[in-house]
Order: C-alpha cells, then structure tokens, then sequence
C-alpha cells in the first residue's frame, strides 16, 4: 500500500495542483494523509470540495500547532499502517509531475529488495531540480545533500529512527529542516543495496511559497543543519 503524506500550512494558491495530482495517478491502490496544520486561510475548504467522498482521502485538521516533523511521526506510529507500506512525501504546495508517478515508484519497489528512494524534480518555473543518486553513503553526513524530491521509504524503515533524532538539542520536535533529519539516518541504514535512484521527474517543486522554510528562516536552518549533520551515524539495518 502507498501512503502519500502531505502535511502544510496556508496553502490555499496550491493545494487544489497538489490533490488534483493524486486523484489523477493511474496507479489507484493509496492512501493519502492531509495534514492541515492550522491553517488560517481557506485551506480546508478548498480541501473539503476536492476530496468529497474519496475514501482515499483522510483529511486531518489540527487542533495544535505540531509541523512537519511532529504531524510525520505521529501519523507513521500509528498501528493501522503496515510496516511494509511504502511512504509518499508531498508538501502541499507542491504536486506530483504527471499521472505515471506511483506506477514509477511501484516498479522500482517491486523489482528489488528496495527500502528507500529518491527521485528528480522540477522548480515550478520549469528549472531542474537538485536531486542525484547517492554515491558514498559512508560520507553522507558531509557532503552536499542531494536526496530531493520525490522521497520515498518503507514504514519499517521510519520507525528504526530513534525518536530523539526527530528532535532538536532542545528536545523539540524540529520545525526546519526535517527531511534531512530523517533521510541521512534511513539512508544510512538501507545503504547502497536496499537504494535506488529514480531519474525520471517526479515532482513540480514550488519556490514561489513565502512560507518556504528558506525564506522563513534561513540561519536557523543552517544551525539545525549542523546539529543534525554533527549526529552519529546510523549502522547498516539487518532484516
């Protein structure tokens, strides 16, 4: 089963491309989670007109503010998700590149004993984007981080990382820079033979957003960063 996991916040100039995408795949054997967390625009509404009575849909409103990290853990703990599950992540202000993308991310699953992938993308201008294969997963820590949009894991994967390693010095869940807190420790862990790079496009990235992280608050992204490259290094997982 595939579970796409959007989590987002004022997002109501985007989420119609975002949920419009996933009603549109080929491939119709999913799960997708809407994590609205409190958004005070019009969000919601646009949600609750799109999705209707589309059972694959589940629609969460928070009632607390929690961000990506806290809404990401808090949904792939939950027992009515599988272990083997394969996870889709989709920012809400983003959307997937054409209606083939989960028939791509099926194939490549089912053709290895793969545990976690990532794929190209494009800027919503039409740029290409910054992903590329991971080459030395011994080094991951200090070099360039590359494993893009769009990334996919297993569940059972997830839930090897320890829960302090979602969080900040401070014992916080982190509010920036979450998909490198939580990729370097799977990547690590999968290593080069449970891996695969997908080349194809797979996601319309949207830097028009404001409320993009990198325009929010960059020093404090760069500080987490550096704590979270400063980490142990996760051993190779044994199953």
């Amino acid at each position: 089963m595939i579970r796409i996991v959007s989590t987002f916040y004022n997002v109501e100039k985007y989420i119609e491309s975002c949920v419009m995408s996933v009603k549109k795949q080929n491939y119709r054997d999913f799960v997708c989670y809407l994590i609205d967390d409190m958004s005070t625009d019009n969000t919601a509404k646009i949600i609750e007109s799109l999705i209707k009575d589309d059972s694959r849909f589940v629609f969460i409103k928070n009632t607390e503010k929690k961000f990506k990290t806290k809404n990401m853990v808090e949904l792939l703990d939950s027992e009515d998700i599988d272990d083997e599950d394969i996870v889709v992540e989709l920012d809400g202000d983003d959307h997937l590149f054409d209606e083939n993308v989960l028939d791509k991310i099926i194939k490549v699953y089912s053709e290895g004993d793969i545990w976690i992938t990532n794929g190209s993308f494009v800027y919503a201008n039409g740029m290409f984007g910054f992903s590329s294969p991971q080459l030395n997963f011994d080094t991951l820590r200090k070099d360039r981080f590359t494993a893009s949009h769009l990334r996919t894991w297993k569940v059972f994967l997830w839930r090897e990382i320890e829960d302090e390693d979602h969080k900040d010095k401070n014992g916080e869940y982190f509010k920036f820079n979450p998909d490198l807190a939580y990729m370097l420790p799977m990547l690590e862990m999968a290593g080069p033979k449970h891996y695969k790079y997908i080349p194809d496009f797979l996601l319309v990235y949207n830097d028009q957003n404001p409320l993009n992280e990198h325009k929010v608050d960059m020093n404090t992204v760069t500080t987490l960063a550096v704590e979270i490259r400063s980490r142990k290094k996760y051993p190779r997982l044994q199953v």
